[in-house]
């Protein structure tokens, strides 16, 4: 990884901290997302190297992403977000945000250098949230490291599960959703993709959280798999 890639990667992760940090303490308790609009899980992934970047012109951008996040946090368009760890270096962050349809979804980062510059790209899906929510009574300066794991289908060809292996999920998923294990969950809903679900837990060691992923019904069964990482945000912000 070039010094000035490795740049880029340290301030996206510092823009989606500096989110929290500014803006998670801002709205009653137990805010939920007061919207009728699809909710989309968004990965921020890496893009095309900055290698020919000045510093300065990297650092306007910086201002500008995290102006834009503020901007959309305010007008309610966007839940949390933050940074994650990734050996294969794709996936950097996460946001989780609102709107009517892809194309609406797209406007929102419109304002936001890194993306329209191509140094970062969304890679975005719906989402239906099933337990857990987000949270704004909170110390917004606490941050803290998550475990998101992603669910996936075992196999491309893989067929469906069905309506009672998803009710076994969800009710599951329910009976481990406390604040010191599983945050949240969310259902993926767009079929086309491999991807099923994201759990969110509380920093737990490997085994009592691979115990955990191994009883969830559709991994038991082999339809699914997961695969874990580590994800910074405020303390509490799901929950």
């Amino acid at each position: 990884m070039t010094t000035r890639r490795a740049a880029l990667c340290c301030v996206s992760f510092m823009l989606v901290l500096g989110l929290g940090t500014r803006a998670f303490a801002q709205e009653p308790a137990d805010s939920k997302p007061a919207t009728k609009a699809p909710l989309y899980w968004i990965f921020l992934t890496t893009g095309k190297s900055t290698q020919g970047t000045e510093r300065s012109e990297i650092e306007k951008m910086q201002a500008a992403h995290l102006a834009n996040f503020g901007k959309l946090y305010q007008a309610g368009k966007l839940f949390a977000a933050g940074p994650m760890s990734d050996p294969q270096k794709k996936k950097r962050g996460i946001v989780v945000a609102t709107a009517p349809d892809t194309k609406a979804l797209a406007e929102l980062f419109e304002p936001d250098p890194f993306i329209q510059n191509g140094f970062l790209t969304i890679d975005a899906i719906k989402m239906e949230r099933v337990v857990g929510e987000f949270r704004t009574d909170i110390d917004a300066n606490k941050l803290i490291e998550y475990r998101l794991v992603l669910l996936e289908k075992s196999a491309v060809e893989s067929p469906e599960i069905d309506g009672t292996a998803r009710k076994q999920n969800l009710e599951y998923c329910q009976s481990i959703h406390d604040a010191e294990r599983l945050c949240f969950a969310g259902w993926l809903t767009e079929t086309p993709h491999t991807r099923r679900g994201i759990l969110i837990f509380r920093k737990l060691e490997d085994a009592q959280l691979d115990a955990l992923l191994d009883d969830l019904p559709a991994v038991k069964s082999k339809a699914w798999k997961s695969t874990k990482f580590p994800l910074f945000m405020s303390d509490g912000v799901v929950k």
